[in-house]
Protein backbone atom coordinates (compact mmCIF):
# COMPACT_ATOMS: atom_id res chain seq x y z
CA UNK A 1 0.00 0.00 0.00
CA UNK A 2 1.42 3.62 -1.15
CA UNK A 3 1.12 6.28 1.39
CA UNK A 4 0.48 9.74 -0.48
CA UNK A 5 1.34 11.98 2.68
CA UNK A 6 3.82 14.32 2.90
CA UNK A 7 5.42 13.00 6.14
CA UNK A 8 6.67 9.56 4.86
CA UNK A 9 9.94 9.89 3.29
CA UNK A 10 10.27 8.80 -0.71
CA UNK A 11 13.08 5.81 -0.54
CA UNK A 12 15.70 6.53 -3.00
CA UNK A 13 15.53 2.98 -4.37
CA UNK A 14 15.08 3.36 -7.87
CA UNK A 15 18.31 5.10 -8.18
CA UNK A 16 20.60 2.33 -6.06
CA UNK A 17 19.03 -0.04 -8.74
CA UNK A 18 19.78 2.50 -11.85
CA UNK A 19 24.02 2.97 -10.28
CA UNK A 20 24.08 -1.20 -9.54
CA UNK A 21 23.07 -1.70 -13.19
CA UNK A 22 25.76 1.31 -13.99
CA UNK A 23 28.64 -0.80 -11.42
CA UNK A 24 27.42 -4.19 -13.06
CA UNK A 25 28.09 -2.65 -16.82
CA UNK A 26 31.60 -1.64 -15.70
CA UNK A 27 32.18 -4.79 -14.05
CA UNK A 28 31.74 -6.16 -17.70
CA UNK A 29 33.48 -3.82 -19.64
CA UNK A 30 36.94 -3.86 -16.99
CA UNK A 31 36.48 -7.94 -16.94
CA UNK A 32 36.47 -8.67 -20.73
CA UNK A 33 38.12 -5.67 -22.56
CA UNK A 34 41.09 -5.41 -19.91
CA UNK A 35 40.24 -1.42 -19.12
CA UNK A 36 41.68 0.09 -16.47
CA UNK A 37 38.97 2.02 -14.08
CA UNK A 38 40.69 2.56 -11.05
CA UNK A 39 39.30 -1.00 -9.67
CA UNK A 40 39.44 -4.65 -11.23
CA UNK A 41 36.00 -5.84 -12.58
CA UNK A 42 35.37 -8.05 -9.10
CA UNK A 43 35.45 -5.07 -7.24
CA UNK A 44 33.24 -3.43 -9.51
CA UNK A 45 30.67 -6.41 -9.21
CA UNK A 46 30.77 -6.23 -5.26
CA UNK A 47 30.11 -2.49 -5.47
CA UNK A 48 26.74 -3.49 -8.11
CA UNK A 49 25.78 -6.51 -5.10
CA UNK A 50 26.35 -4.13 -2.07
CA UNK A 51 23.99 -1.09 -4.03
CA UNK A 52 21.44 -3.86 -5.22
CA UNK A 53 20.95 -4.71 -1.45
CA UNK A 54 20.97 -1.34 -0.35
CA UNK A 55 18.27 -0.96 -2.84
CA UNK A 56 15.97 -4.05 -1.54
CA UNK A 57 16.45 -2.47 2.02
CA UNK A 58 15.10 1.08 0.64
CA UNK A 59 12.18 -0.57 -1.40
CA UNK A 60 10.93 -2.80 2.00
CA UNK A 61 11.26 0.35 4.17
CA UNK A 62 7.65 1.03 5.66
CA UNK A 63 5.88 4.16 5.98
CA UNK A 64 5.17 4.37 9.70
CA UNK A 65 2.66 7.66 9.45
CA UNK A 66 -1.00 7.04 10.73
CA UNK A 67 -2.60 8.12 7.58
CA UNK A 68 -5.29 5.72 5.87
CA UNK A 69 -5.22 5.46 2.31
CA UNK A 70 -9.19 4.79 1.61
Amino acid sequence: MNCNCKKCVKSGGHVLILFSMIALILSAIVSLFKVELYLAGTQWMLIAIVLAIYASIAFGRKCECDCDDK
